[in-house]
């Protein structure tokens, strides 16, 4: 073709569709040389994942927006796990529990403890990290619910303009759309290369716990398979949409109140009375102590003795039986505004130091009130 000659335009959308696909899942990236320390660490953190649970792993790891496997980072948790348990394993050693072993016994308590102690690290460190991604793949999916009915708002507009279905989803994402968006994009790709619409769209549905964005994509390619009026359809469930988040912003707000009252009773209440409590035991124990100074010699129908109960230790019962009542508290709470516990592991980090932060502003003040008037 000679320079002055021009590309038919079917030819020329041809190459731009195809380019552009070729330019979103051939992203160049500047090659780092690595060393020998880092291709150990990649090593040792590849080999710790089962071959069988490897697509879990990845597709778990593509749900929580995380686009390549940290092999680097669980190599360093394994140096770090190891580590850990030579340590517990040496802190035991020389407990008194290991007093009256020979070396010989050492070392052979040391070859089976240290892999036990490890196994169990790496099992906690495992389910630790688990609830981590399960944390991390909620907050993608409410955040991609907050902003689905405007999502719904732009399909519903392109398939007005007489767009296709993949057309019309892929002009529909904005940035301010955001995990949305990624999704969104990742489906569009998978169509460009040649998956059917409605296997890309199931499979984006099923990775994310959401009724509302999988009932929502069901009706929309039923309707799209049926050729009935999807755009007329996709604004109806925009509208339902709407009035289903203004009446759930009614509902939070008729409830504030009851919020208030378990707010107050768990960061004010319980530790002033936990705080109360511990002050009047002690005057208890001083009163009881005074008064068998005096009846030493006397015999009384009664017998007076010690009050035995060790302060530090109600102190720490005091703060394990807050922390329980915050957790609690902050699920209710969770419940009330969001319907669902899952929301609440701000609220529970919240309420847990804010309680015991009470606690302990209260304790100094029943404290200086006590001693004030010499009681």
């Amino acid at each position: 073709m000679s320079p002055g000659e021009m590309i038919p335009d079917s030819e020329s959308a041809n190459l731009q569709v195809s380019d552009k696909a070729k330019n979103d899942l051939e992203e160049k990236k500047p090659y780092k040389k690595k060393n020998k320390g880092f291709l150990l660490t990649e090593t040792i953190g590849d080999a710790i994942i089962p071959k069988k649970q490897r697509k879990t792993v990845i597709h778990y790891l593509e749900r929580a927006s995380i686009p390549e496997v940290p092999y680097h980072g669980f190599g360093l948790a394994v140096y770090c796990l190891i580590i850990l348990s030579i340590g517990i394993d040496l802190f035991f050693l020389t407990t008194r529990y290991a007093y009256n072993f020979n070396i010989i016994a050492k070392v052979v308590f040391s070859i089976i403890f240290i892999p036990i102690i490890f196994f169990l690290l790496l099992a906690i460190a495992t389910f630790s990290y688990k609830l981590y991604l399960d944390a991390k793949i909620f907050y993608k999916t409410k955040k991609m619910e907050d902003v689905f009915p405007e999502f719904l708002s732009e399909l519903s507009l392109n398939l007005k303009a007489g767009q296709g279905l993949e057309e019309a989803l892929e002009n529909s994402t904005e940035k301010e759309f955001g995990y949305l968006t990624e999704e969104i994009g990742r489906v569009c790709k998978k169509i460009r290369l040649g998956h059917d619409t409605d296997a890309a769209i199931k499979e984006f549905t099923n990775s994310f716990d959401s009724d509302v964005i999988e009932e929502t994509f069901d009706l929309i390619t039923t309707s799209w398979k049926k050729g009935a009026q999807t755009a007329q359809l996709v604004s109806r469930v925009y509208d339902n949409l709407q009035v289903t988040r203004y009446l759930k912003k009614k509902v939070v707000a008729s409830v504030a109140s009851y919020r208030i009252f378990l707010g107050v009773v768990t960061i004010i209440i319980a530790p002033a009375m936990f705080a109360l409590s511990y002050h009047l035991i002690d005057l208890i124990k001083t009163m009881l102590a005074k008064i068998t100074d005096v009846t030493t010699n006397v015999v009384l129908p009664i017998a007076l003795s010690e009050v035995r109960l060790n302060n530090e230790h109600f102190i720490w019962f005091s703060a394990l039986a807050l922390m329980i009542i915050a957790v609690t508290t902050a699920m209710i709470v969770s419940i009330i505004k969001n319907g669902s516990i899952k929301e609440g592991y701000k609220q529970m980090i919240f309420y847990a130091v804010a309680t015991i932060l009470s606690y302990r502003i209260f304790m100094y003040l029943f404290s200086y009130f006590f001693q004030m008037f010499n009681v």
